[in-house]
């Protein structure tokens, strides 16, 4: 499965992240008045734990579709250039989700390369024709 603290942030982290910020901007806007009004923190991005401590709500809903994450990835320890890959397996290449090694053959990175250098031998054929 793949790990979620890998995906970019999603627009329901962004929201609770906006008001939580929101206050401790109205916080410190206030903090030159002697009677501050404070918002409910429970209303504005925090959740009381079991301890009945405030803790940050990260975000409401999952990073990703629950598909997207149990997507193909590998934890190759070579450089991905078999089928015994994961991703290489069923002709993908590796993401930032993959605890693939180093050396990996099989990113992006590298089939643009093998894409690259394939099309400049097509052209070569083609001259000769």
């Amino acid at each position: 499965m793949a790990e979620s603290d890998k995906l970019p942030p999603t627009l329901g982290a962004l929201k609770q992240h906006v008001l939580r910020a929101h206050i401790q901007a109205r916080v410190w806007g206030q903090t030159d008045i002697v009677q501050q009004e404070f918002l409910d923190p429970l209303q504005n991005g925090y959740y009381k734990d079991k301890d009945g401590q405030l803790k940050p709500v990260t975000t409401e809903f999952l990073p990703a579709p629950e598909a997207i994450i149990e997507m193909v990835r590998c934890q190759c320890k070579v450089d991905c250039s078999s089928h015994r890959c994961s991703c290489n397996s069923v002709e993908l290449p590796c993401t930032e989700l993959c605890q693939c090694s180093a050396d990996c053959q099989n990113d992006e990175d590298s089939q643009d390369i093998t894409l690259a250098s394939d099309s400049d031998g097509d052209s070569e054929d083609n001259g000769d024709v």
